[in-house]
C-alpha cells in the first residue's frame, strides 16, 4: 500500500491517514469550491476509504499546518541494486507486516544491516541484506523489525503544496482563519 505500488507510475503525494497513521499514496485530490472540501483518494482503494476535510475543519494556523504536514512528496520503492545508498541512521517510509498479512507503511530509521551477497534471478538482481527499521510511529513506535529490501522506501524532499488541489483548500483555509480570528476582535 502508500507510494510503493506499480499501478498508478506517477504518483505525486503520500498522505498520513488520520484513520490509522499509516502512509497511503494518493491518487488524486479533489477540491470543492462549492462544498468547500478537499478529498483525499487512495491508489487502490475504494470510494468509501477516501477522506473528506472541509475548511470548518481548520480553526487555528496549527491546525492547518499539522494538516499539511501530513502530505508529502510520494516516497520511492528501494530497488534491489539500490541498497548500497542505505546506510545506518538513513530515515524511510517501511511496510510493517502484520500477522494477517496487510501491510501499512510508516516512518522509521534504519538501525543496522546486515549486507549479504546479492543474487541473481531470470537475469535480475536480487538483494539478500537484512534492515533492522527502529520505527519511529505506528502501532510499533519505539521498537525495531528485521525487513527486506522490498519494504523500504526512501523519502523525497519538499513541500506537497505543489498540488494545485491542496495549495488551493490551504489558501482557502488559511483566509477562512484570518477572518473567522478578526471577526472575533470586532
Amino acid at each position: 500500500m502508500g507510494s510503493h505500488t506499480k499501478l498508478n507510475q506517477n504518483p505525486l503525494l503520500d498522505y498520513r491517514s488520520k484513520v490509522d497513521d499509516a502512509w497511503y499514496t494518493v491518487d488524486k485530490l479533489i477540491f470543492s469550491k462549492k462544498n468547500n472540501s478537499l478529498t483525499v483518494r487512495y491508489v487502490e482503494f475504494d470510494e468509501d476509504d477516501n477522506e473528506i476535510f472541509n475548511l470548518k475543519d481548520f480553526k487555528t494556523i496549527k491546525e492547518l499546518d499539522e494538516f499539511i504536514n501530513r502530505f508529502r512528496p510520494t516516497c520511492v520503492q528501494v530497488q534491489d541494486g539500490e541498497c548500497y545508498r542505505l546506510r545506518r541512521g538513513s530515515n524511510v517510509c517501511a511496510a510493517l507486516e502484520k500477522d494477517d498479512g496487510d501491510r501499512r507503511f510508516y516512518d522509521g530509521a534504519i538501525e543496522s544491516i546486515n549486507r549479504k551477497p546479492h543474487r541473481r534471478e531470470r537475469g535480475e538482481e536480487r538483494c539478500s541484506c537484512r534492515f533492522v527499521v527502529g520505527w519511529l510511529e505506528g502501532p510499533n513506535a519505539w521498537s525495531t523489525q528485521e525487513i527486506g529490501i522490498d519494504g523500504i522506501c526512501q523519502l523525497q524532499p519538499g513541500s506537497p503544496l505543489f498540488d494545485q488541489a491542496l495549495a488551493s483548500f490551504v489558501k482557502l483555509s488559511r483566509a477562512r482563519i484570518g477572518l473567522v480570528s478578526n471577526d472575533k476582535v470586532m
